[in-house]
């Protein structure tokens, strides 16, 4: 309400009769023990991962080929500090930065909610994580920020864990390449790490990647996965930032490149359905007139080339000598075996 005697209209005096901006929102009591509950699975599930990364880093663990417990334990230890801590940092990052972005605007949202999933590889042993926002939008300036704040956080703790993870990597020796081995594509943003660090590219055929690696790869994937332009994705909320509703416009023809990828990777057609479970349009914001400005539209740009850094096509396959390019033979040396016996078989290829 603006002051009878000034004579001066307050600004909210100006707001269309439509618009309505929420209270900040009320604290409400949080399920703590949900929190920390699925936090811990998760951790159990990603160290389980972890381990069967470790004997990359100690290869004499697992030498003799029988493992005792104090072995296992150290191969544990060394999955923790290598794999699990540096993969969930990146996932906790990520959305700390949606949350204490929502925290800035006063948007009532849930911390993060960490999903456990399959130990094995190559999995990661996680499904990544999730806040929940209780309330819509207010405006596309908030939802802007609030979106891309997620993968700029994660991406930026994700390059540093890359770089240790390059660094640390391990070229295979004297090893054909076995059918089924497990081979990892690597998005634009490793090779160019691999050129600026190491002069050189190295392929999932050649090396054994570190624990930190593997972790860092994970990393951009899940910011990959979160920037595709579809519903409550973070992408999603990006694009909707953008060109308000005309995004659902955008929706059905990338749906249709996300399934046509998917001949190549048939993960992406479980991602489809996923997408249409979850629902493809943005929800709109309270008041669509307010203009997203200059520099949030550049920033846009960056968010889009960490997409595009990030994005592999073919993220996970599996080595075939039929449709494997000929190789010279000191190229064909390479395996990825991530099992605990990789080293005994190693010096015993019998």
């Amino acid at each position: 309400m603006s002051d009878p005697g000034s004579g001066i209209p307050e600004a909210s005096d100006f707001r269309p009769p439509w618009v309505s901006v929420p209270a900040l929102p009320v604290p409400r009591g949080e399920r703590w023990w949900l929190h920390i509950l699925l936090f811990g699975l998760t951790f159990a599930t990603v160290s389980l991962v972890g381990m069967q990364y470790a004997p990359i880093v100690d290869p004499l663990v697992v030498e003799q080929g029988t493992l005792h417990r104090a072995q296992l334990l150290q191969l544990l230890g060394t999955g923790i500090l290598t794999y699990t801590l540096p993969l969930l940092s990146i996932l906790f990052c990520h959305e700390m930065g949606h949350y204490l972005a929502c925290r800035f605007y006063g948007v009532d949202a849930s911390p993060p909610y960490f999903l456990p999933f399959l130990p094995f590889v190559p999995l990661p042993g996680t499904f990544g994580a999730f806040i929940r926002i209780r309330e819509p939008f207010r405006n596309r300036k908030q939802l802007f920020d609030i979106g891309v704040a997620g993968p700029l956080a994660g991406f930026i703790v994700a390059v540093p864990v890359l770089v240790y993870g390059i660094l640390h990597t391990r070229p295979v020796v004297d090893l054909d390449v076995p059918e089924g081995t497990t081979v990892f594509g690597y998005p634009i943003a490793i090779r160019l790490l691999q050129k600026l660090l190491l002069h050189r590219e190295f392929t999932s055929l050649d090396v054994h990647e570190h624990p930190a690696f593997m972790a860092g790869w994970f990393g951009l994937f899940v910011t990959a996965l979160n920037l595709l332009p579809f519903g409550q994705l973070d992408g999603g909320h990006a694009v909707y930032a953008l060109f308000g509703r005309h995004q659902r416009k955008l929706v059905l023809p990338l749906l249709l490149v996300l399934a046509g990828l998917g001949f190549s990777y048939p993960g992406w057609w479980v991602w489809v359905v996923i997408i249409l479970i979850l629902g493809t349009k943005h929800p709109p914001v309270l008041d669509d007139t307010v203009p997203l400005g200059a520099g949030r539209k550049l920033l846009s740009v960056f968010v889009f080339l960490i997409f595009l850094v990030s994005f592999t096509r073919r993220p996970i396959s599996e080595y075939s000598r039929d449709s494997a390019p000929r190789r010279s033979p000191e190229k064909r040396r390479g395996t990825l075996v991530h099992q605990l016996d990789v080293h005994a078989r190693a010096k015993n290829p019998g």
